[in-house]
């Protein structure tokens, strides 16, 4: 009997050992970790901006902002009057000094911002910030992705507290966490009742079951909650213990991911930090508690107003309020803000993010126990990507898409097939990168000594025609282009280029060139560098992560040392298949066309677009859309509308512009139908006038169709003619 009575003493001490240790682990380990939050970039509202082609209204429905009824919105609404528009933005989770909160007003020219005022301030500014959206949840160890985020006790609201306190567990400050008292009223009541109407579990109970045990309801499972409650009323303080509950009690789901604390629910209720509820909101929160799914605002608004009318009388009736507080409240509808997107299809951009998220994240900061991670991703480029290529079927689903800033690096949309983005296929090939292939050509191998120029007659091609202009080899016959540009130049000269912008390559033992595979990553790469003239930034998803500024990968630009004038000839080149005359004779007009380039290897179909701010990067597997229908669908991929003046690349130096006839490739007269204003390196560009008359082929069928040369030609040469614009 007694080694019975000893070993029974041992498993009780081992039990509450246990049950020690346990609380002392949950409270200083588990409780402490929080998820890490992934953003889409925030959207910048500028003077200037046209509202419409920024799709503004769109970007708000999407944070569930909605129209107001009166002139005046609340949080989380928009209203439009005259020649203005009033946000009042939501609280943004995060403190950052670029994005903006509460009331704004832009005023209109028509659909053009004119001026952004905040209304709080009365400052007028150039550019805010919007909050971004939510792209995904990365749980800390031990959790499900939820919305959860830490504030200490001393910054949620009084009244907030003592209305929970008042609801879930009014002798919370006089029990050490089982509570006799309510225990037997609830047993009284539900005997009544002949069903379950009260609970008799306290705050402390209700904490641990929360954070430490299963949700079945066995007599085991609430034998431990009793006494873990117990261990936590003992070893810890009762602000400690209210902090947590009022940090992890759980208000129900947006989308597949769970509500949970004040600080999370009161911004997806009100659109509104902790702080700025009022009385009738901070009942509301406390009235949801019991049962979310059941007191449900969005699906039960006259249940769930009966319930916040209930938990205001508490608090009238404890003086936490006064009467005309009280009148003032109890007669206000319950109306809740329309709740934002749900996330984003973003799999592979979310993998993408945690690949290049620091190994050694920042450990959190005692008053902000969470981190939040800003990328580049805009929402509406990734869904517009994704409805475009779902028409393609299988492909369009197998499908790799980037869209990126080739100044930055940072990637604006992003798609991989599955979940994971890694580039398991074979692709690129020497085709791939005829654009870079071209470059050597253009470099002068001494001043003003440029091998070739566009209108080159070098080209010796086995189609009707003969010989070809360097434009229209492009144009024509790429293969036969790139073919006779790696004899020409010589596989020794253009495999240095090709490292230089990072494409490996190597000369095979038949003395031909070989590229080896490419990643759509790499092919973005290697285009930024020319989008830029060789200074890009590293392609990434433009991780900022808040309150933490480290010198990033993404943030850094590596400058190659090819020659950026022929860098620009080859962009000049591929401006578009068809001929590339300047509009209205200026050639920072023809700047503004993206260059386009297409090219087919054993396993697929790559697509790539570019211009100064925009990179696009398109692999479909297998063959399924032609030439053609590649540029058209490229064409609405690419959310280009025309660089402003300002930011497009300058010209290079040595370069000059000069009028050319297509026919001939000599500079052109006011009489040459076909006319381009191609660059050329000063020194290398025509100093003879076309000499065609250019006649009908009706009037030319007597000269065997032969061009004349025009009697007096220079004399027709309109002054504009002899003019070059650089």
């Amino acid at each position: 009997m007694k080694k019975a009575l000893q070993l029974l003493l041992i498993l009780v001490c081992s039990y509450f050992l246990i049950l020690t240790i346990a609380i002392v682990w949950t409270f200083e380990v588990k409780l402490q970790r929080w998820p890490i939050f992934i953003y889409a970039a925030p959207f910048t509202l500028q003077v200037g901006d046209d509202i419409n082609r920024i799709r503004l209204f769109e970007r708000l429905s999407r944070q569930g902002y909605i129209a107001s009824p009166v002139p005046v919105p609340e949080p989380g609404e928009w209203g439009r009057s005259g020649s203005g528009i009033t946000i009042f933005l939501k609280d943004c989770p995060f403190k950052l000094g670029e994005i903006a909160s509460g009331p704004i007003s832009l005023t209109l020219d028509w659909d053009q911002i004119k001026s952004i005022r905040l209304m709080r301030s009365l400052e007028e500014v150039n550019r805010i910030a919007l909050e971004p959206e939510l792209v995904q949840v990365v749980p800390p160890p031990g959790y499900f992705p939820e919305l959860c985020r830490s504030l200490p006790l001393k910054q949620i609201p009084s009244l907030l507290v003592d209305a929970i306190v008042l609801t879930e567990d009014p002798r919370f400050f006089l029990h050490s966490g089982i509570d006799l008292v309510s225990v037997q009223q609830a047993l009284m009541t539900n005997l009544k009742a002949w069903r379950y109407v009260q609970g008799g579990s306290t705050i402390p109970q209700q904490l641990v079951r929360m954070t430490m045990l299963s949700p079945e309801k066995t007599l085991g499972r609430k034998i431990n909650e009793v006494f873990l409650a117990l261990t936590a009323g003992i070893l810890y303080s009762k602000e400690r213990i209210l902090e947590a509950y009022l940090n992890r009690v759980y208000y129900g789901q947006w989308g597949t991911f769970p509500i949970k604390g004040v600080p999370e629910a009161a911004r997806h209720l009100f659109g509104k930090a902790v702080t700025e509820l009022d009385a009738a909101e901070c009942a509301l929160m406390a009235a949801m508690i019991r049962a979310p799914s059941v007191i449900n605002p969005y699906l039960h608004p006259e249940r769930t107003l009966a319930r916040r009318n209930m938990v205001l009388g508490l608090l009238f009736k404890a003086g936490k309020i006064s009467r005309e507080t009280y009148d003032e409240a109890i007669n206000r509808p319950v109306v809740m803000k329309k709740p934002g997107q749900v996330q984003m299809k973003t799999g592979a951009f979310v993998k993408l993010v945690k690949d290049r998220l620091p190994e050694q994240m920042p450990g959190p900061a005692p008053k902000e126990p969470r981190q939040d991670v800003l990328t580049s991703l805009d929402p509406l480029m990734q869904n517009d990507a994704e409805r475009l290529l779902k028409p393609l079927g299988e492909a369009g689903s197998q499908a790799h898409f980037i869209l990126a800033n080739p100044q930055s690096g940072n990637i604006m949309a992003f798609i991989a097939p599955g979940s994971d983005n890694r580039w398991s296929g074979v692709g690129g090939n020497a085709d791939s990168l005829l654009p870079l292939i071209m470059v050597p050509a253009f470099i002068p191998e001494g001043p003003a000594q440029a091998k070739y120029t566009l209108t080159s007659t070098l080209f010796i091609s086995t189609k009707p025609g003969g010989q070809m202009t360097f434009r229209e080899a492009y144009r024509h016959d790429r293969g036969f282009l790139l073919r006779n540009l790696v004899n020409s130049l010589g596989v020794e000269k253009v495999i240095p280029v090709l490292r230089e912008f990072g494409a490996r390559a190597h000369q095979t033992a038949q003395g031909s060139l070989a590229v080896d595979a490419l990643a759509p990553v790499d092919l973005a790469q290697i285009y930024a560098h020319m989008a830029t003239l060789g200074n890009a930034g590293t392609i990434g998803p433009g991780i900022r992560v808040i309150g933490w500024s480290p010198a990033s990968e993404q943030s850094q630009k590596r400058r190659i040392s090819v020659s950026p004038t022929a860098i620009y000839m080859v962009n000049h080149l591929m401006k578009s298949v068809e001929e590339t005359s300047a509009k209205e004779g200026n050639p920072s007009k023809t700047i503004q066309q993206p260059s386009f380039f297409t090219a087919r290897d054993d396993q697929g179909l790559w697509g790539v677009a570019y211009q100064n701010d925009t990179l696009l990067v398109l692999r479909l597997p297998g063959n399924p859309l032609s030439d053609s229908k590649m540029q058209k669908l490229i064409a609405r991929l690419l959310p280009i509308a025309g660089q402003a003046p300002d930011s497009a690349i300058a010209v290079p130096e040595g370069l000059v512009f000069r009028k050319i006839c297509v026919d001939s490739g000599l500079l052109a007269t006011s009489i040459c139908p076909r006319v381009v204003q191609d660059p050329f390196f000063k020194g290398t560009q025509p100093v003879e006038w076309c000499p065609h008359r250019h006649e009908p082929t009706s009037a030319r069928s007597g000269a065997g169709n032969k061009k004349q040369p025009m009697n007096g030609a220079r004399n027709a040469i309109e002054p504009e003619n002899r003019a070059s614009s650089q």
